[in-house]
């Protein structure tokens, strides 16, 4: 498409969010701005986001069933086609009272923020800035699986907070840990979290995300460990250093410790066999 055809198609859809009333064809036009690969999409989206008008037109804003149904879709595909491009406008819509005076919309913008890897210091900064109002569990799950640097500084940062009660933590990390166990930065995640000696009960959930899966820690139902067979090597060598280094420096009681050391069989098996 020639950059005349593209100015021409962005106008259309822009001239379509000014004027529409039908809230499906806002839509399909919003969404297809959103999805383009154009920067200038962005900008002529993004005014809109922030027009108490146009929301109302978008969706029902007084009916709780489908008060964020188009706005939603919208979003989402910003958080399906993650770039840094989306950054400032959701950092943006994250400080814009017109956009926040429905608290629902935040957590689509939470949610295509993480998307975005690496994570940037001011995306890190508004997770930190959201969980004083009441989105830490959530957060930790998005940090977790953005597992970039910033985000894991974050995530340690919040389950050592005195601030923050240590059975919400546990929960957290069972939530967020678990669907992606399998991840470097979340093997030295656990082992910077052990080596700061947090209460006991934080530093054991974080550990039995990770060597000790029990269906009963789903709360939320996050997705399901992966299988350590789909793991590359170096993961599997960093589940075997990680578990000599928490056998060592933390004083895990069983069973616990036979699960670490049934996973580390598990981890080493495996490298045996991809060896011969």
């Amino acid at each position: 498409m020639s950059i005349v055809n593209t100015s021409e198609w962005i106008e259309e859809r822009r001239a379509i969010l000014a004027t529409s009333d039908e809230s499906s064809e806002l839509g399909i036009a919003a969404t297809q701005l959103a999805a383009s690969d154009d920067p200038a999409a962005l900008d002529a989206l993004a005014p809109f986001l922030s027009d108490s008008g146009f929301l109302a037109r978008l969706d029902d804003v007084n009916d709780p069933g489908v008060k964020t149904l188009n706005l939603g879709q919208v979003l989402m595909t910003l958080q399906s086609l993650p770039s840094p491009e989306i950054v400032p406008l959701c950092l943006r819509l994250n400080r814009d009272p017109v956009f926040l005076s429905d608290p629902d919309r935040k957590t689509f913008l939470l949610e295509a923020l993480a998307a975005v890897i690496p994570m940037s210091s001011a995306t890190a900064q508004a997770f930190r800035e959201a969980n004083q109002e009441g989105y830490y569990s959530a957060a930790a799950r998005m940090l977790a699986a953005n597992a970039s640097p910033n985000a894991m500084s974050l995530l340690l940062e919040m389950m050592l907070d005195p601030e923050v009660d240590a059975q919400r933590k546990v929960g957290a990390l069972h939530m967020s840990l678990i669907p992606v166990r399998n991840r470097l930065a979340v093997l030295e995640f656990t082992g910077r979290l052990a080596s700061r000696k947090p209460d006991p009960a934080v530093t054991q959930a974080a550990i039995e995300s990770i060597y000790d899966f029990q269906t009963r820690w789903r709360k939320g139902h996050p997705p399901p460990p992966p299988a350590w067979r789909t793991s590359p090597n170096d993961v599997l060598k960093a589940l075997v250093n990680l578990a000599a280094y928490l056998k060592s420096h933390v004083p895990v009681q069983e069973p616990l410790l036979a699960a670490i050391d049934r996973t580390t069989r598990i981890a080493q098996a495996l490298l045996e066999r991809r060896e011969q």
